[in-house]
């Protein structure tokens, strides 16, 4: 079902935008994690917003070109002037955003697994003064996994409006209002966590709360649990996505 001329083609459309998402969002890491002055706001605002805003800029443009934007301008026409059958182009599609994200965290992983070798944070630093020791290889890969499969459901959602609508208009207005309200509500809640009233509540509306790596950095299982949640999104998702995309009628 996959399509390897399909899968290069993504991969060199979308290699300066995967490139550049990936490099900002490693070198902001080393940044917050190496420099005096940016190691307490790590986890504040590093993992708490910029791992789900760049990559989330990144899946909204990326989703879109996959599929609706190449029906839009008519060369889907040409893919499926070949053999290739739609099911392997949403299937090919879709392996490629969701490889490109486990490819972004991975370089990111392995750049604050160094840089945290290289110079150890204590949890105190990070403002968790109540906690002894210092931030460990096992937190950092437990807490890029957690985000990362939030951004996959995140992928997910914009890939089903990709494949759902043939217009660009409606695609990319659709997944930019969900990663918005997403984002958004996210640091809003965040804020409530820091001492704001009411703003906590705003948790509730995005996927984002399912992010938690505050149960990392305790030591609790919840953000196992909470894995499960947006790997069902993610499912339903891309499958509808591609359900869709197969049935519909093409302006070709």
């Amino acid at each position: 079902m996959l399509s390897l001329p399909l899968l290069k083609q993504s991969i060199r459309s979308n290699s300066v935008m995967w490139g550049s998402m990936t490099g900002v969002m490693t070198l902001l890491c080393i940044q917050f994690s190496m420099l005096d002055m940016t190691r307490s706001m790590l986890f504040t605002i590093f993992y708490g917003m910029m791992t789900t805003i760049l990559p989330g800029i990144y899946v909204l443009v990326t989703a879109n070109k996959l599929l609706a934007s190449q029906v839009d301008r008519g060369s889907m026409a040409y893919v499926l002037a070949t053999p290739t059958k739609r099911s392997s182009v949403t299937f090919t599609q879709a392996f490629y955003l969701v490889n490109s994200l486990i490819a972004m965290f991975g370089i990111l992983t392995a750049a604050h697994l160094a840089a945290n070798a290289a110079k150890p944070i204590a949890l105190g630093e990070l403002g968790y003064t109540m906690l002894a020791g210092d931030l460990t290889s096992k937190m950092i890969i437990q807490v890029n996994l957690s985000a990362l499969m939030v951004c996959i459901a995140l992928s997910a959602v914009c890939f089903m409006f990709s494949g759902i609508f043939s217009s660009t208009k409606y695609s990319i207005g659709l997944s930019g209002t969900f990663i918005g309200v997403s984002i958004l509500a996210n640091m809003l809640a965040m804020f409530g966590n820091l001492g704001v009233d009411g703003l906590d509540k705003f948790k509730y509306l995005t996927i984002c709360t399912f992010y938690d790596y505050q149960s990392v950095l305790f030591g609790g299982n919840e953000w196992i649990e909470k894995l499960i949640y947006p790997a069902a999104i993610a499912v339903l998702a891309f499958g509808a996505g591609r359900l869709v995309f197969r049935k519909k009628d093409l302006p070709l």
